[in-house]
Parts: C-alpha cells; sequence; structure tokens
C-alpha cells in the first residue's frame, strides 16, 4: 500500500510562496469543481481569466491580472470536446508566455490522445504531435496522472510529472467495500492484467482475467510493421520471396481465467474527478467519485516552492 497520509501533507499544505497564479483553463463544471479544490488546498484565490467560444468556435482568452515574473499553473481537465479542450490550453499558454510568465505549468491529469502514441499502419503518433505542440506554445513543466503509456514522457523535452491515482482507488476498496479480503481483482482484458496484477498485490487478493471481450487490440500487425502492404498481383512475386500467410485471428468466446466463485469481483471501482462523468453518473448510480486535489496541489505547491517531489512516488514500482 503506498497510500499518501493525509494528516502529513495536511501539515504542510498552504505553505506557499508569493507569485502563484492558479488558473482553470476552461468553464467546464467539473475544471472549474477541481481547480477550487485545489485552491483551497493551497489557500488562494483562483486566477481571473475569461475563456470563451467566438460564434465561429474560435477559442478566445482574456487574461483578467498581471502574470509578468509569476510561476502560472493552469488545469485543464479533458471533456467530451477534446479538440476545443486543447485550444483553450494551448491559448491560455500562449497568452501566459507572451505576458512574461516565469512559468507556465500545465495540470492535465488526463492527457488526451495518450492512445494514440504509437504508429499504427499509415497513421501518426498524435500524442508526439501535442506534446510538441504544448512545448512550442510556451509549457515549462507538465504535471499528469495515470499515462496511457509511460514512454509519452519521452516526448516533451520539458520536465513531466506522471503522478498516480492507485493509491486513492486502493483506499477506497479498504474503506468503503466490505469484506474486501474476499473479493478478487478482475481484469477487463489481457491488456490490462499488469495493473490488475498490481493492485491485487498491493490488497494482498488474488486476480482473474476476462479473456475474448472486444477491445482495441495493441499488437504489433496494427502498427507500422505491418508494412508493405500485401501485394494483389500473386504472379508478380519472386518465387524466392514468397512470405508465409498468417493464420486469420479468431476472436474466442468470453471466458474467465480465474477463481470468482462465491467472491466478490471488482473491476471498475470508482473514478477519479479528473474528467466529466456527471451524465454517467446519473446513468448509472453505482459509479462512485474520488477526490485526489490533494495530490495535484501538493505536487503544485512542491514545484512552485523548489522542493523534491520524491515524497509523491514513495514505494511506487516500474510496475505501478
Amino acid at each position: 500500500m503506498f497510500c499518501v497520509p493525509s494528516t502529513e501533507i495536511g501539515a504542510i499544505m498552504n505553505i506557499t510562496k508569493g507569485g502563484l497564479v492558479l488558473f482553470s483553463a476552461n468553464s467546464n463544471s467539473s475544471c472549474m469543481e477541481l481547480s477550487k479544490r485545489i485552491a483551497e488546498r493551497l489557500g488562494v484565490e483562483m486566477g481571473k481569466v475569461q475563456v470563451y467560444q467566438e460564434p465561429n468556435r474560435e477559442t478566445r482568452v482574456q487574461i483578467q491580472e498581471s502574470v509578468r515574473g509569476k510561476d502560472v499553473f493552469i488545469i485543464q481537465t479533458v471533456s467530451k470536446d477534446v479538440n476545443t479542450t486543447i485550444m483553450e490550453l494551448l491559448i491560455m499558454v500562449y497568452a501566459c508566455k507572451t505576458s512574461c510568465a516565469k512559468s507556465i505549468i500545465g495540470v492535465i491529469p488526463y492527457f488526451p490522445y495518450s492512445k494514440q502514441c504509437k504508429m499504427r499502419k499509415r497513421g501518426s503518433i498524435v500524442s508526439k504531435l501535442l506534446a510538441s505542440m504544448m512545448c512550442k506554445a510556451g509549457l515549462t513543466h507538465l504535471i499528469t496522472m495515470d499515462l496511457h503509456q509511460k514512454e509519452i514522457q519521452g516526448f516533451f523535452n520539458i520536465p513531466v510529472d506522471n503522478l498516480r491515482a492507485s493509491p486513492f482507488l486502493l483506499q477506497y476498496i479498504q474503506e468503503e467495500i466490505p469484506d474486501y479480503r474476499n473479493a478478487v481483482i478482475v481484469a477487463k482484458s489481457p491488456a490490462s492484467a499488469k495493473r490488475a496484477q498490481s493492485f491485487a498485490e498491493r490488497l494482498r487478493l488474488g486476480i482473474a482475467v476476462i479473456h475474448g471481450e472486444a477491445q482495441d487490440a495493441e499488437s504489433d500487425m496494427v502498427d507500422g510493421r505491418h508494412s508493405p502492404p500485401t501485394a494483389k498481383n500473386v504472379a508478380a512475386i519472386h518465387p524466392s520471396l514468397e512470405i508465409p500467410m498468417l493464420i486469420p485471428k479468431e476472436k474466442p468466446p468470453i471466458t474467465v481465467v480465474g477463481d470468482v466463485g462465491g467472491r466478490i469481483a471488482i473491476i471498475v471501482v470508482v473514478v477519479t474527478n479528473t474528467i466529466p462523468h456527471e451524465i454517467q453518473k446519473l446513468q448509472c448510480p453505482k459509479i462512485k467519485t474520488v477526490d485526489i486535489s490533494m495530490i495535484l496541489s501538493e505536487a503544485i505547491r512542491r514545484i512552485h516552492n523548489g522542493e523534491s517531489m520524491s515524497y509523491l512516488f514513495r514505494n511506487i514500482g516500474l510496475d505501478d
């Protein structure tokens, strides 16, 4: 278990040097709520900024206070309109850069386009493009959470702190699920088995894997190594260059690998307040929300005060 003790953080919270400005990048309700929680924990007021859409859908940003020589932290959660979210962030970052901010730190708990981090056929690595755009706009540091692939950090030429929500999710399981020791952690697909195993080992529980569920496979066959394309004219291929054909895949029926009989099956526990999910909660009352503003605010405080970030990564291994 590697939860960050709330008492220890609470004792050092609200101790920030001057020159910190905290902005919320859009008017999305979940982003505003998360920003307010972080501001309260830091003991600062939210920065004054106006973000709105023109009639032709152009994004306009009006910063309404001085940021010259200050550490600016811009909080942005990803809404359903991902591209508008990105433009709001980029324009606000650039506005702070041209207003002579000392540093501009993006607080983006869910990094958009993070699943497009590999070459697929004749596509592109969009997360690398987005990283370049953010750096070019003026971002000097990034705080994010649970990147889809940790290697995305290498796409940036600025410092990246990839925080973990796991301590809060594990804490929820221990405190809110009765008889959780009789549970088993279920991975919804073989691809998510690694994360499920990490949870199971922390909680001293067993693991089960659902095999055969429809999913977006990240196999070698869908990336650039699938080239060159299959030739249509077989006669044009030299006999010595004939390539054996792979047996076509056939999806197996859904099966559960592991013992779940008579146990509590934990598949999707809770959702953190890093993305909007109000509509989903109305559709499914079983969805619970966990607040992770504590770790984000502590990361902001440590970066602003020039303190080490290692405390936030205690007991986190390479597989977590």
